[in-house]
């Protein structure tokens, strides 16, 4: 039990927060405007929807190159220039993106690709710097609000790149939105700590935890009378034979594949299946969006409000997270069935709002299970996700030239769905298994 001095955490982390809730938006921003502007450009240069589905998920496919590493370097030596950095560099390629396709679909597809790469820092990075700066009983909240800049830079890039698209350009929007990732850059790096100056209450019990030499059987052993509570270093074989593990790996995985199903495609559905202009595809992809954005701050602190009654933490998890994806599912059955733009943007809008009660599923469950690697478990689970993500564009595209429509992209989100849903209720953990 924490002292009652020791619930809050520390002086700096409030700014910090907020700064990588910041970083969010803007890795946000710069990732959907392709899903905008993708519209102009497949227009000026004749793309395929399969064309289409390649240049979208090219970042996906970067983005799985460095999630691991990232992680386990923020968790070693600190996350501030591991954000930093990944934030710098994804802006820089937002910003050669215009070039780049003009340069032919290989350098665009490329330019993409190392994109992805700089933006994989950015969650294993953050939760790495949360299990520095972010007192435990308040973890869901912070990732909540850091979470909400999935939604508010996808709301920001909906509404935005519309109308710099319609009064200067498609590039127009990248050389912006690049410019804003440099800004933030400068001020992170000026003010920024890894770590506080001041060792928090459980930032000592996870290094007293976390030394050297604890991920072997004898050092466990050795530990157990002096320690109480030795935990093993997070290692490939710990990880595959742990089934809490493999339940958040699963629902991020799952969570990811109709996330960016409707992230990346939404606008060309509409725009395409229901004869609506490309700014009002914008517009109207906001309702889902900015309903996200009010939501998952609040799930985050609905799930720390219910633990701190004393609900128990499994079981709510379960619940959480089995929401979300019946909202899912539901909504992607919905819409196959649904012939009125106004019913589609509701099922869909009324989807997003339980889906952000993941933040008190699978999203915040790595800060339980190795709290000083959560960096490298969300680098894990991220690094699979991305995959899903990069997957779920790619096969849409191929599914609506095989088909000729989008019934069976939908059909195969539900199911999806309903897996992720099964398999986190039977196998999800809160005990910390690693350092």
């Amino acid at each position: 039990m924490y002292s009652i001095s020791s619930r809050e955490s520390p002086a700096g982390a409030r700014w910090l927060v907020w700064m990588t809730v910041i970083a969010v938006y803007i890795c946000m921003i710069d990732r959907i405007a392709i899903s905008i502007a993708i519209v102009p450009m497949s227009e000026e240069n004749a793309w395929s929807p399969t064309v289409q589905g390649a240049v979208m998920s090219a970042f996906f496919l970067g983005y799985v190159v460095l999630q691991i590493p990232a992680g386990y370097l923020s968790d070693r030596f600190g996350g501030k220039w591991v954000l930093g950095l990944g934030v710098l560099f994804w802006s820089l390629f937002t910003l050669l993106t215009p070039a780049s396709a003009t340069l032919g679909i290989g350098m665009l597809l490329a330019c993409r690709f190392f994109m992805g790469v700089a933006e994989a820092v950015t969650w294993p990075s953050i939760y790495s710097l949360y299990s520095r700066w972010v007192h435990p009983d308040r973890r869901a909240s912070a990732v909540g609000l850091m979470n909400s800049g999935i939604a508010g830079g996808s709301v920001i890039a909906l509404i935005c790149t519309p109308l710099i698209i319609d009064v200067w350009s498609w590039q127009g929007a990248f050389y912006l939105y690049g410019l804003l990732g440099v800004v933030w850059f400068v001020i992170w790096s000026m003010g920024a700590r890894s770590q506080p100056l001041v060792a928090t209450s459980w930032q000592e019990r996870d290094a007293t935890a976390d030394r050297p030499g604890l991920g072997t059987e004898d050092s466990v052993a050795d530990a157990a009378s002096d320690l109480g509570e030795p935990f093993p270093r997070l290692t490939v074989r710990g990880m595959l034979r742990s089934r809490a593990v493999w339940a958040i790996a699963v629902a991020h995985i799952c969570i990811n594949w109709s996330l960016y199903l409707i992230l990346s495609w939404f606008p060309t559905f509409v725009t395409r299946e229901l004869g609506v202009d490309l700014q009002l595809a914008g517009l109207l992809a906001l309702a889902p969006t900015a309903v996200s954005l009010l939501m998952t701050p609040i799930a985050g602190r609905l799930f720390d409000y219910f633990v701190g009654r004393g609900v128990n933490r499994l079981r709510l998890r379960q619940v959480f997270q089995t929401l979300a994806f019946v909202g899912i599912a539901s909504a992607m059955l919905a819409v196959t069935a649904a012939e009125s733009l106004l019913v589609i943007v509701t099922v869909i809008t009324v989807s997003n709002a339980v889906t952000a009660l993941s933040i008190g599923g699978f999203a915040t469950n790595h800060l339980d299970i190795a709290p000083s690697q959560s960096g490298l478990l969300m680098g894990v689970t991220n690094t699979l996700a991305a995959i899903s993500s990069s997957a779920s564009v790619f096969v849409s595209g191929w599914i609506q030239d095989v088909s000729g429509g989008w019934d069976a992209v939908f059909y195969l989100a539900a199911t999806v769905s309903a897996l992720g849903a099964l398999i986190y209720a039977r196998m999800a953990g809160v005990e910390r298994e690693f350092a």
